[in-house]
C-alpha cells in the first residue's frame, strides 16, 4: 500500500494523544492543486509548535508540530519515492519500526506497538545467553539532517551534489525540507509526526545495515524498535563486540550511544514485565458483576497498584489498570469505590489524566453516575497546576474536561495558561470566549499578546490560525511578508478545532445493548509516544549490567 501525502498532513500531523476537539481535516483543500507539488523553498522558513506532554516514568516528551505545508512537501516527498524508500527500509532485518501505512484508522502511519515487543524479543533472542541493551543518546534532537541524503543516496554522492533539487541525490530534497521547517537548523527533527517516523526509520535502517557490514561474516541476530536495540550474543565479549560495531554504525551519520542506557546483560531480563498479568486477575475478580463480594477487596487491590506504580515510578501501571476495567466494562460495580481511585490517579499520577478524563466524559455523556463537584475541582486544579509548570498536555485534557463538564475558565487559570503553555493550548483557550466559558472579558487581548514572531509560520500558527478564524486576529498581523505558502491556511479562515466533536468512542460504537451510547470509555488511538520509550530516554532501565567474565585461573 503507497503513502499519501494528504493523509499524512489531515491524520499525521497533530500529536496522536490529544482531545478529540482538535483536528487537521480541514487544512488539506487549502493546498489546492499545490497538494501534488512541492512548495518549500528558500524563502519559505517556519518554526514548528512545541507542545511539552507528558510520559511513563515522569519524564517529559517534547512533540514539535510543523506548520503544514512543510508536512505537506514532506508527504509529496514520500509519495515520489515511495519504492526507493521501501527498498532501503527493507535492508534492516532486525527492525521492528517499519512504517505500516493505515488508511481507516487514527493514524495514517503505525509502528509496532510497545505491548508487542516482549514476545518479538522472545522469539528472535531466545537462543542467546546475554543480550546487549541500547538505544541512541538523545535521537531525535541530535539527529543531523545532513544524514538523510547520506542514507537515502549514499554519503559519497550526497557529499558531491548538495542541491535541493537534484534528480540523482533526491534525498537532499527531505533534508532541505526538514531543515527550513526549523527555521533552517540542521539539528534535530520534530517528534509526534507521521512523517518524522517515517524519516527516522530511513536513518535507522541505515545504520542497521552499516553495523551489519561491519560484523562480517556472521551477520548479528538483533531487534530495533526506534533507536532502541537488543542485540543477542554468546558471550560477554561476542556483546562487547556489537557494541564496537553499532558505536561505528551510529558515528558515520552522526549519532551516538546513549552510554546510561547500555547493558550486557542476561537474556532472561528482556522478555517483558510481570505486572500486567498479576493485577488484570485481581481486577477482575473484585470488579465482574459475577464475583463474589468476598473474593477481592477492590480498595486492597487499587492500593497495591498504587503502591507498585509509585515504587517503580511507572505510571504505565496505572494506564494498563485503567485499559483492563475499560476493556473488560468493569466500571459499574462498586463505582463509588472506584471513582475516588480515579480520582487519586488524576492527582498522583499526571501521566494518565487524559485515560481518567475520558471515562469521565463518557459518564457524562451516557447519563451515568459521577460525583460532578467532585471533577469540577480535580479539573481545575489540574489545570491551574499544571499550567503553572507549563504541562502542556496535561492542561489540554483538563481544559477539554472543563468543557464537558460545562465550567468557566477563571482569569487566574486562564492567566496561567497564557504565561507557561504552548500554543496548542491556547488555540484551544481561544474558543471558551464563544461558548461564554471563561472569564477574562479581555482574553482575546490577551492571546494576541503572547505571539512572537511571524504570526503565519512561527511557532504560535495553532494560535493565530485560530484567532484568525474567530476574526480576533491582530491587524498588523495582515502586513507581515509571509510567503503565500505559508499563508494560505490563514488566509482561508481554517480552524483545527472542532468544538461539538465527540469522543471517539462515541463516532466507533455509537450505542452499546441498551442504546445507552458506547459501553467503553478509552479508544485505540495509535500510541506509539505513549507506551515506552522512543526517542531520548528509551524504555525502562534495564537491570544493572553484567562484570566481564573472570580470567581462567591460571596453573603454577
Amino acid at each position: 500500500m503507497t503513502i499519501s501525502a494528504e493523509l499524512l498532513v489531515t491524520k499525521g500531523l497533530l500529536p496522536e494523544n490529544i482531545p478529540p476537539v482538535f483536528t487537521a481535516a480541514r487544512i488539506w483543500p487549502t493546498f489546492g492543486a499545490d497538494g501534488t507539488a512541492y512548495t518549500v523553498t528558500k524563502k519559505v522558513v517556519g518554526e514548528p509548535c512545541i507542545y511539552n506532554a507528558s510520559k511513563r516514568g515522569g519524564q517529559r516528551r517534547i512533540f514539535g508540530i510543523p506548520h503544514p505545508t512543510f508536512v505537506k512537501d514532506q508527504g509529496v516527498f514520500f509519495e515520489k519515492h515511495w519504492a526507493d524508500i521501501q527498498s532501503i527500509l527493507g535492508a534492516a532485518p532486525g527492525s521492528v519500526s517499519q512504517p505500516t501505512v493505515d488508511i481507516v484508522g487514527a493514524r495514517h502511519v503505525r509502528i509496532t506497538p510497545h505491548k508487542e515487543l516482549p514476545g518479538l524479543r522472545l522469539k528472535r533472542l531466545s537462543r542467546f545467553r546475554f543480550c546487549l541493551v541500547t538505544d541512541v543518546s538523545r535521537f531525535y534532537p541530535s539527529v543531523y539532517t545532513h544524514a538523510f541524503p547520506w542514507a537515502i543516496n549514499g554519503k559519497a554522492a550526497a557529499k558531491a551534489d548538495n542541491q535541493s533539487n537534484s534528480p540523482t541525490v533526491f534525498g537532499n530534497r527531505l533534508d532541505f525540507i526538514v531543515r527550513q521547517a526549523q527555521s533552517k537548523q540542521t539539528i534535530g527533527m520534530p517528534i509526534g509526526p507521521d512523517v518524522s517516523k517515517i524519516a527516522a526509520e530511513i536513518l535507522m535502517a541505515a545504520v542497521d545495515k552499516r553495523f551489519i557490514a561491519l560484523s562480517g561474516k556472521t551477520p548479528p541476530s538483533y531487534l530495533r524498535h526506534v533507536d532502541d536495540y537488543w542485540i543477542g550474543g554468546n558471550t560477554h565479549e561476542e556483546c562487547e563486540k556489537h557494541l564496537q560495531n553499532l558505536r561505528l554504525a551510529l558515528k558515520e551519520y552522526e549519532l551516538d550511544i546513549n552510554e546510561t542506557k547500555t547493558r550486557i546483560i542476561s537474556t532472561k531480563y528482556v522478555f517483558g514485565e510481570t505486572w500486567p498479568s498479576e493485577f488484570e486477575k485481581e481486577l477482575r475478580n473484585c470488579l465482574e458483576p459475577s464475583a463474589r463480594v468476598t473474593d477481592v477487596d477492590p480498595i486492597a487491590t487499587f492500593g497495591k497498584i498504587i503502591d507498585r506504580a509509585s515504587r517503580d515510578n511507572d505510571d504505565g501501571i496505572i494506564k494498563h489498570a485503567l485499559r483492563v476495567i475499560d476493556g473488560n466494562k468493569l466500571w459499574s460495580r462498586n463505582w463509588d469505590i472506584v471513582e475516588h481511585f480515579l480520582a487519586q490517579c488524576a492527582v498522583q499520577f499526571p501521566h494518565s489524566f487524559d485515560y481518567v478524563a475520558r471515562v469521565i466524559a463518557w459518564r457524562i455523556r451516557t447519563n451515568r453516575e459521577f460525583d460532578k463537584s467532585l471533577w469540577v475541582e480535580i479539573a481545575r486544579s489540574t489545570a491551574l497546576q499544571s499550567a503553572r509548570l507549563g504541562r502542556d498536555s496535561e492542561c489540554v485534557w483538563a481544559l477539554w474536561l472543563i468543557k464537558e463538564l460545562n465550567q468557566k475558565i477563571t482569569t487566574a487559570l486562564s492567566d496561567a495558561l497564557l504565561s507557561n503553555c504552548g500554543a496548542l493550548v491556547l488555540c484551544f483557550l481561544a474558543h471558551f470566549p464563544q461558548h461564554k466559558l471563561a472569564t477574562d472579558k479581555k482574553l482575546y487581548d490577551h492571546l494576541c499578546g503572547v505571539i512572537e514572531g511571524d504570526p503565519h509560520a512561527g511557532k504560535c500558527w495553532p494560535l493565530t490560525l485560530e484567532l484568525t478564524h474567530l476574526n480576533k486576529a491582530d491587524p498588523t498581523w495582515t502586513s507581515v511578508t509571509t510567503p503565500p505558502a505559508l499563508r494560505g491556511l490563514h488566509d482561508a479562515k481554517v480552524s483545527i478545532i472542532d468544538w461539538n466533536a465527540l469522543p471517539r468512542v462515541f463516532v466507533e460504537s455509537p450505542r452499546d445493548d441498551n442504546g445507552g451510547g458506547p459501553d467503553y470509555a478509552i479508544e485505540d488511538y495509535g500510541a506509539d509516544y505513549d507506551e515506552g520509550g522512543d526517542d531520548d530516554e528509551g524504555e525502562k532501565l534495564p537491570p544493572p549490567p553484567l562484570p566481564p567474565p573472570p580470567w581462567p585461573s591460571q596453573k603454577s
